[in-house]
Formats: C-alpha cells, structure tokens, sequence
C-alpha cells in the first residue's frame, strides 16, 4: 500500500490518495480544490477505483462530484450520513456541486480495490454516519481521531457520549497502528493512547 495525503480548501481538510502497487487507488475525503486532486493523480499515473468519505462534512467532499464525473468511480458514505451529502444543515455549509451516494457502509463492512482491503468502522461522535478505514496497518480516521485532539460534536449530529464509545474502540487497536486524519498530522494509536486528553484513561 501505497498512502498520499495533503491538506485542501480553507479548513485543511486531509485528501488522502490509497494505491496499490498497480496504482489502482481510492481517493479519500476530497474536499476542495479538485484540480489540485486531479494533478496529484495525474503526476503518479493513478487508476481512481473508488471515492471514500468518512463522514458527510462539505471540507471533506467538496471535490467529490466531480471526482465522480471525471473518472466514473463509485462514492461510498455510511448509511447514517447520506442526508448529508445533499442536506446543508448536516454538512454545516451549503455544497454547490453534491455527490451522490454509489453504495451505503455499515461497520464491518469492506471495501475492494486492486489488492487492497478497507476495512470499514463504524465510529460516530463526530457525525452519526462517521466512520474509520483501516487497511493493512494504517487507519484513516477523518475527524474522529486527531493528534492530540479529536473532532468537534457541536455541530448538528455530534454526540460527545457516542465519541467517548468510538475513541474507547480505538484505544483498543494495536499500539503500533498508524492513524491518518482528517486534519494535521499522522500519528499512531499507542501515541495518543499515552499523550491525548481524550484517549488517556479509556
């Protein structure tokens, strides 16, 4: 596996490009900024499989329409954030370009493509539809799990009990698991397991 992931739009959303060694590849929360999607994917002569979102936030898929036009590639969103790819109130702004959902997640379901496998968890708090990917030995967290924070439950559908539930499932993954998300830098579960304030005790 093959992980690329820079930061896009005002909000510093992280896009995250998944290939296998083929270069076939999921795109992960493209937020804004499509163009500059579409030249990273370009530069690395990448197969776009697949669009994932970890949730229904609009600096998480403002790109993802169009993503969907230029390749034909299959969006998938849990079943509990759908409302959000077209209802502005959940997605906290208005999208003028709306993707529209291919398949509906639920936990423990997986995603295919190429030789890769995601894995996906179920973890809301955040929003009631967020969910974490893991493949191989990485999880791509979106706005559960931060370093040294985690996201927001002020925003409609945000449940700070329901995120104290999903922070203590993935206090419970290996230490040494990397975590990409959805905003700054990487880090891994043992780390903030000893370091953030919302893991530390779980």
């Amino acid at each position: 596996m093959i992980y690329r992931y820079f930061p896009v739009g005002a909000y510093g959303a992280n896009c995250c490009l998944v290939s296998d060694a083929d270069g076939n590849t999921v795109v992960m929360d493209p937020g804004d900024e499509a163009e500059r999607i579409l030249a990273h994917i370009r530069d690395f002569s990448l197969t776009v499989c697949a669009v994932l979102l970890t949730h229904a936030h609009f600096d998480h898929m403002g790109a993802a329409a169009r993503l969907q036009r230029e390749f034909g590639a299959p969006l998938y969103v849990h079943a509990d954030d759908v409302r959000g790819l077209t209802d502005s109130r959940y997605s906290v702004m208005p999208l003028s370009d709306a993707p529209t959902a291919d398949r509906l997640l639920k936990d423990g379901d997986t995603v295919t493509v190429g030789s890769l496998t995601f894995t996906v968890l179920h973890t809301p708090g955040h929003t009631p539809g967020s969910v974490c990917y893991r493949c191989e030995n990485v999880l791509f967290a979106g706005d559960t799990l931060f370093a040294g924070s985690i996201g927001r439950t002020d925003f409609p559908g945000g449940d700070m009990t329901a995120m104290r539930q999903s922070l203590r499932r993935l206090s419970a993954l290996p230490d040494e698991l990397s975590v990409v998300p959805g905003h700054g830098e990487e880090t891994t579960i043992g780390y903030e397991k000893q370091t953030n304030p919302f893991m530390i005790g779980l």
